[in-house]
């Protein structure tokens, strides 16, 4: 029976055969007689073919899940859907047993990314979706992180506390292995601010601490008020003063992209719209500070390397877009934000037009090549490398080429994009407007 199953798997994607003898291994040797992976078949052996041939860890996982094969061999385009509803109301079986409840957070996070990413490799759902997906679960598991903070440190008096997601959390941008960047907001004085604070260390070591079952997410905090040097967590008063009074234009692109994401929303989200609904009319034009910045940032993390593509800080990578759809807004600040402050929705909501349209769609490329990077990785990566092998694998987890999957067609094309998007970068920075893409 393994036999079949491996011939099926490397039927399945042939261009990746040495890859997917290696990874199925350890899936074969311990599932193959098991009834869900014998009834894999069609789009799902595809995704899963194409998953664990492109990352081998994701094979060994399965190998111990059975219920997880039983998932894939069910799976379809409403599963995704039917999960998200099921998130809501997940709940720890004894918050107590803290070990347990952090394997859990852990375990469930790396089961829905895998069924999310077979999902999409199978071409059941769309990456958009499968992106909209995985924001959701990592919001639902920093909730159920609060929760745990909140019942394992021990306070007089339990203070209001916020969870502000900013960027592609924010905007339900998640991809594969992403991390949390986070800000943490509280009402009161002092002694609110250092209750607060012990939730919020707590909260990020419950997410972030390497257990038996791995890390749940990276936390970044470092865009809360005065960076690094700042307290952990601001006050909501605090917050909106320095916001309105000294941030800088870095900072107020950063505040677009934020949405209240666990504890007191509501007191956050009122913070944000009044925030907004300062700073934005009559902004200073921002492009003069914007493009320094980008340019600092371009030499010091996207610098091309002789076997890499830096598809996110590089020039004419994904950066760029963020910054045009921010430094949109913040130059026509009368039109406010969009509710969800996706780059998407932010551009469209500054400016409009054939010229933003072709953009978007070569963001939405951008992005799915990441996408393919950090799941072939398993880790945040920024850059694709250019070998053979890693081109090849990327073009099969990107569907490339009319004939069958084709690195340096992928090369070629991304090559390409990240020039276009660079092109429009400069238009936009030569002309000072936003305007200039409406031309």
């Amino acid at each position: 029976m393994s036999d079949a199953l491996r011939k099926r798997l490397i039927d399945a994607v042939p261009t990746l055969s040495e890859r997917v003898t290696a990874a199925a291994e350890p899936l074969l040797a311990l599932r193959s007689e098991d009834p869900a992976f014998r009834q894999l078949d069609g789009p799902m052996l595809l995704g899963l073919a194409r998953a664990i041939s492109t990352h081998t860890e994701t094979a060994g996982f399965l190998s111990h899940r059975p219920a997880l094969l039983e998932r894939l061999a069910r799976a379809t385009a409403s599963t995704l859907s039917e999960t998200e509803r099921a998130l809501e109301s997940w709940a720890f079986e004894d918050v107590e047993d803290l070990e347990s409840c952090l394997d859990a957070l852990r375990l469930l996070r790396r089961e829905e990314t895998v069924v999310a990413g077979c999902l999409q490799y199978a071409g059941i759902n769309s990456f958009d979706e499968v992106s909209r997906f995985l924001s959701i679960l990592a919001e639902t598991i920093t909730q159920r992180a609060l929760e745990l903070a909140l019942a394992h440190v021990r306070l007089s008096e339990t203070p209001s506390f916020a969870v502000i997601g900013m960027g592609k959390l924010a905007g339900m941008e998640f991809t594969y292995h992403s991390d949390l960047d986070l800000i943490f907001l509280t009402e009161g004085g002092a002694d609110a601010v250092d209750a607060a604070s012990r939730i919020g260390q707590r909260l990020i070591s419950y997410l972030a601490t390497m257990t038996g079952a791995g890390v749940a997410y990276s936390v970044d905090t470092r865009l809360r008020p005065s960076g690094g040097q700042g307290t952990l967590v601001t006050t909501f008063s605090a917050f909106e003063r320095y916001q309105c009074e000294r941030a800088q234009t870095w900072e107020h692109l950063a505040m677009l992209r934020a949405r209240p994401i666990a504890g007191a929303t509501e007191s956050a989200q009122v913070t944000l719209d009044r925030v907004r609904e300062s700073i934005l009319p009559g902004h200073a034009p921002p492009w003069q500070e914007l493009i320094a910045i980008r340019k600092r940032v371009e030499k010091e993390r996207g610098a091309e390397k002789v076997d890499t593509l830096t598809y996110k800080t590089g020039p004419g990578g994904l950066m760029d877009v963020d910054f045009l759809a921010g430094g949109g807004l913040l130059e026509r600040g009368e039109r406010g934000c969009p509710a969800l402050p996706s780059v998407p929705a932010m551009l469209r909501h500054a400016a409009s037009g054939p010229a933003v349209e072709a953009l978007l769609e070569q963001y939405g490329f951008v992005r799915q090549v990441e996408a393919a990077a950090r799941w072939m990785s398993g880790r945040g990566v920024e850059a694709l490398s250019t070998d053979s092998d890693s081109l090849k694998a990327a073009a099969v987890l990107t569907d490339l080429g009319p004939d069958g999957p084709d690195g340096p067609a992928l090369q070629r094309r991304l090559v390409a994009t990240l020039g276009e998007i660079r092109r429009v970068y400069d238009q936009v920075a030569k002309a000072g407007s936003i305007g200039a893409l409406e031309t």
